[in-house]
């Protein structure tokens, strides 16, 4: 099972019938498919998501399943929801840009003749998940019969089969509003929505009994308390075996070891960072993908939703925020594709200052460079996850394909 190459070259995860098996287990105990489950999936089958949720949990649960071609739901993201309306479907999952990409469909289509109250189960994961994603999907289809309840944020990664942590399906997602300042210092602080700096984080649920995870610091590799940010450890039967034929990043990767904790077994270092409250897991961003200024802690995905915001029109996902070393400093470059009627509207010069200006006014920091590219131009894995390590050596290489005024 290949990792998507999101933060890096795809990489042959071995994952054993075991590991599989014990997944879907976990899956089935907390959002379980009953007799009348219906699997509908778009997902790509040879990707973690696509093949555990498609073909794997329906297979051993024993309820049918309907699948879609990726690139139907690409072309028109409402063929997703009306099959499962058409064959009331119970249990769907999909990355948090995949329910934004809804969202504007709809907007553009007008209404539509959907019944979503069959669905009990909208697995949103893959990637950190987005409180804009969740809340406008749930408002913007509450009236065709989508409960709160079923918006289920969760996280996973191909190292451990599939999913780690899973919000239940009988309660709305868990969202803490938290000072930005605070989170970029690595700690937690929670605020209300309408204090300066706060920031949404969604929570990503809880691990099963069988799998334990852990918040360490990535450099002493002693825990976190509870509230502090650090890399998330995992340890249990989903954990696969390795890399294939990468014993060195198997190590790396499957080889961690608490410190203080020589006799315990294992446990594979994720290489993202969240935090532990209240028992529930809340997923900041990727270790490497980190932009540091000033000593503080920036995440590229918040700077992108910052710079998606900039005008009306552009599509959600549509931006990678990166660093470059010039030789005497750390750059903040920010790229964005867009299509024809953005830049007609308000031209290619025009939206680099706005893009620029609310990655300001949102994270209060400034960006030394902003690219704009034509729609499709922007790296992504099959999954449809932004490249932001692609696009940055795009960038480097001079191959991007910039939009001149």
């Amino acid at each position: 099972q290949y990792t998507s190459g999101s933060t890096g070259d795809p990489k042959g995860v071995m994952v054993s019938h075991a590991n599989f098996l014990a997944n879907v287990s976990e899956t089935e105990d907390i959002w379980p498919t009953g007799r009348d489950g219906v699997v509908v999936s778009w997902l790509p089958l040879f990707h973690d998501m696509g093949m555990l949720f498609g073909v794997l949990l329906p297979l051993c649960s024993g309820i049918p399943a309907y699948l879609m071609e990726p690139a139907a739901f690409i072309r028109r993201p409402l063929r997703w929801l009306e099959a499962l309306s058409t064959y009331r479907g119970t249990h769907a999952a999909a990355p948090s840009f995949a329910y934004e990409l809804c969202v504007s469909a709809l907007r553009d289509a007008g209404d539509v003749d959907l019944d979503l109250s069959s669905w009990r189960v909208a697995a949103n994961g893959a990637e950190p998940v987005r409180w804009r994603a969740v809340r406008d999907f749930t408002e913007t289809f509450a009236p065709y019969g989508f409960a709160p309840e079923a918006m289920t944020p969760g996280y996973g990664l191909a190292e451990n089969t599939l999913k780690a942590t899973a919000s239940p399906a009988d309660r709305p997602p868990t969202v803490l509003w938290v000072s930005s300042t605070a989170l970029k210092d690595g700690r937690l602080e929670i605020v209300g929505e309408t204090a300066p700096d706060a920031q949404p984080l969604v929570g990503s649920g809880f691990p099963s009994a069988t799998t334990r995870v852990r918040v360490v610091d990535p450099v002493t590799r002693t825990p976190r308390e509870p509230g502090r940010l650090g890399e998330i450890w995992i340890n249990g039967p989903c954990v696969a075996l390795g890399y294939r034929e990468r014993p060195q990043e198997t190590q790396e990767a499957f080889g961690g070891r608490v410190a203080g904790e020589s006799g315990a077994a294992s446990c594979l270092r994720t290489g993202d960072l969240g935090f532990l409250h209240e028992g529930e897991l809340f997923v900041a961003g990727r270790l490497k993908d980190v932009i540091i200024r000033n000593g503080r802690n920036f995440y590229p995905q918040d700077i992108e939703l910052s710079a998606e915001s900039a005008v009306p029109g552009l599509r959600p996902n549509c931006a990678a925020a990166f660093s470059v070393d010039d030789g005497e400093r750390e750059r903040l470059v920010v790229v964005v594709e867009t299509d024809g009627r953005v830049l007609r509207e308000v031209g290619a010069g025009e939206l680099r200052e706005r893009v620029g200006a609310a990655v300001h006014d949102g994270q209060r920091l400034r960006v030394d460079e902003v690219v704009v590219i034509r729609r499709g131009a922007l790296p992504r894995t099959t999954s449809g996850k932004v490249q932001r390590r692609g696009c940055r050596k795009l960038y480097l290489d001079g191959a991007l394909g910039v939009v001149a005024d």
